[in-house]
């Protein structure tokens, strides 16, 4: 249902009530934030929407902590669009524990793990995302003006994007709640043109590249300035920056001319442009009327051969992870039921001690290695997945279960729950899941193969420059491979009956079988 009007939802202490939100209607996620936090404490967190999300803008997310965000496939927009300005959760109540002891035990022994640096723990608890921008924009993970470039040819001054140039904004760090890596920063913008006298969070790597790579913009100040206006406004930056791209492209192949965006200089690199054009994005004014809801509805909209600059797989923009440099990023834009998800299979990397755990499955593929090498990938691709799947749906982070040992999630869902949990209940729990997923899109008329894959992104034709140079990727093959580890159809992705039946999901088959 639709409200009538402006409402936010209360959840004290398990009780919920519905609130008139109609004096924070129109305000922006910080201001909301605020307005909550004093009404209800400093302990109540907040998750809401800004402006654009009020809009219905197809790219608007949910923010929380001013700045983190549920950013992609326009979340906000259906928060919008349900009138539904914020969840609001506070409360005192105590965590039911099976087993109090060995959860405590458990929480110390990953702890540890975490501070003596396992898996990603070191990268997490200093630089965080951000000490991997200029090596992405080097590596070639990073795409370059709007996927067509290569960064060590079109990126002027790469260097700004060195950790310890960015570092010099950072005016302290934050935490989510109880986390030992610490690897939220807040900075400051003491003078200039994008001045920032409120703290404000450190773009992460995604954010960064998005406004950066992707626009060939080393102007950091200029990043931090539009990861501002997308937080307040309620915007996912990943899908802003890459529609900025787009359109930056339209106005260099004269598909947009000046008359068309106010007289604004909309080439690559030009940092006061960017900034321009995000703001009107997220006020859906001007150009930004046609940009806000994304390049696959921009281009409808400009026509004119403009969809060969559209970058996006089932209308979801790509985010900063070259298939070119990694492979399988291509079958996991594509392959899974949410689309152009760079987070889903955990970004093809391996969690510590899964490949010893499970050594009858090649994992030496990992983000970024071998990426000449197309074969072979399946079987991790659905470990991973599948993995991952508990990782969303149990809430746990994904930059823990990269920071621990594989073990933490079946050792600490048994102690909290008293089941007797392992790893491999996991991956079929997880499997389970994903037929779940894909039966629901494949119910509502979404067939994940069906939809086009930017050919740039795989490198058709492939580039002639920089560290991919030559790579093009086999996403038939790869999808071949996957499909037959998961047992899906390769045309209609349809699950196996037998496969539904194995899963306990047998009452589906009616639903895409069309049988009793």
């Amino acid at each position: 249902g639709i409200s009538k009007r402006p409402v936010y939802l209360l959840i004290d202490n398990g009780k919920a009530t519905i609130c008139d939100a109609s004096e924070i209607w129109g305000k922006d996620t910080y201001a909301t934030e605020d307005y909550l936090k004093t009404k209800y404490g400093k302990n109540a967190y907040v998750a809401c929407i800004g402006p654009a999300g009020e809009k219905l803008t197809k790219i608007a997310g949910v923010i929380t902590s001013k700045g983190k965000a549920a950013a992609r496939s326009g979340l906000g927009a259906v928060m919008g669009s349900k009138k539904l300005k914020a969840v609001v959760v506070r409360g005192e109540l105590q965590v039911p524990l099976a087993n109090p002891i060995m959860v405590e035990n458990l929480r110390k022994k990953y702890i540890k793990q975490a501070k003596d640096g396992v898996g990603f723990a070191k990268m997490y608890s200093t630089t965080g995302t951000p000490g991997y921008i200029e090596a992405g924009a080097i590596n070639g993970d990073s795409p370059v003006k709007n996927w067509f470039g290569v960064g060590i040819k079109d990126l002027k001054d790469i260097s700004e994007y060195k950790y310890e140039n960015i570092a010099k904004y950072i005016v302290r760090r934050g935490t989510c709640y109880k986390c030992i890596m610490g690897d939220w920063k807040y900075v400051m913008i003491e003078s200039g043109p994008y001045s920032l006298k409120e703290e404000t969070h450190m773009p992460e790597y995604e954010t960064a590249s998005a406004f950066g790579s992707y626009l060939c913009n080393t102007n950091f100040e200029s990043i931090i300035m539009c990861n501002d206006i997308c937080n307040r406004y309620g915007l996912d930056t990943i899908s802003t920056g890459a529609t900025i791209a787009f359109a930056m492209m339209c106005f260099e192949a004269g598909i947009l001319t000046k008359s068309d965006t106010e007289g604004i200089e909309l080439n690559f690199g030009n940092h006061q442009a960017i900034v321009e054009i995000t703001l009107k994005i997220a006020k859906r004014e001007g150009i930004g009327e046609i940009l806000a809801d994304g390049v696959k509805n921009a281009a409808e909209k400009i026509g004119k051969g403009s969809e060969k600059f559209a970058i996006h797989v089932g209308g979801q923009e790509l985010p900063a992870h070259d298939p070119r440099f990694e492979p399988s990023m291509a079958s996991i834009y594509r392959n899974e039921p949410t689309p152009g998800r760079h987070g889903q299979a955990s970004q093809y990397c391996v969690p510590p001690k899964l490949a010893e755990l499970m050594p009858d499955i090649d994992f030496s593929f990992s983000f970024g290695n071998k990426r000449n090498i197309m074969h072979g990938r399946g079987k991790a691709q659905k470990v991973l997945s599948c993995l991952n799947h508990c990782v969303q749906s149990l809430g746990c982070c994904l930059w823990g279960y990269l920071s621990t040992e594989v073990t933490f999630m079946p050792e600490c869902l048994s102690a909290v729950t008293g089941w007797d949990v392992d790893l491999n209940e996991l991956v079929t729990t997880g499997e389970r899941i994903g037929n779940m997923r894909l039966a629901f899109a494949l119910r509502e008329g979404v067939n994940p193969v069906k939809w086009n894959f930017p050919k740039v992104a795989l490198g058709d034709p492939p580039l002639k420059e920089g560290p991919t140079a030559g790579i093009t990727v086999d996403l038939d093959l790869l999808t071949k491979e996957f499909f037959g580890e998961m047992e899906w159809d390769p045309e209609t992705s349809k699950p196996s009956k037998k496969k539904f039946e194995e899963l306990n999901l047998g009452w589906l088959i009616k639903d895409l079988y069309g049988e009793e």
